[in-house]
């Protein structure tokens, strides 16, 4: 008797632990940066925050140690590497169109391309993405839910 109520309790340790790892995949996989389509909501520009020019959007879709996206005219590629919630971005590519309109998308479009270059560490709250240099937030992004 007191065999059979030790594997009993064995198999209830084993399924408590499964249990366990399921749920912790479950709460984890909800911050995860990869898979979803980040788009930008602020830049910090001169150490202020500023909205992308309106009728441009900069997205961010991080995937398997490959970013890519819209950067307002161009479309962009990078590596990236992440550590925790370090992240590394290497040198970005991109197409090579030229916009005139709307005035500032194309000096936006650097700024963007130059800040990722910056950040070497991100968190994510709830929807939102915050890619960051140190203490200083560099890019916001939102909407971290559209896949």
């Amino acid at each position: 008797m007191q065999e059979n109520n030790a594997a009993k309790i064995g198999l209830l340790a084993v399924a408590m632990l499964g249990f366990a790892a399921i749920l912790g995949i479950a709460l984890t996989s909800g911050n995860d940066i990869e898979g979803a389509n980040w788009t930008v909501d602020e830049l910090l520009v001169d150490g202020a925050p500023v909205p992308p020019v309106s009728g441009t959007e900069i997205s961010a879709f991080f995937d398997s140690d490959e970013l890519s996206g819209a950067a307002g005219c161009n479309t962009y590629f990078a590596s990236y590497r992440l550590d925790g919630s370090s992240i590394s971005i290497g040198p970005a590519g991109s197409t090579m169109a030229f916009c005139s309109a709307p005035e500032g998308i194309m000096e936006q479009e650097v700024a963007y391309l130059t800040l990722l270059g910056s950040v070497d560490n991100y968190s994510i709250d709830g929807n939102t993405l915050t890619l960051s240099s140190g203490d200083d937030a560099l890019i916001r992004y939102g909407t971290g839910n559209a896949e």
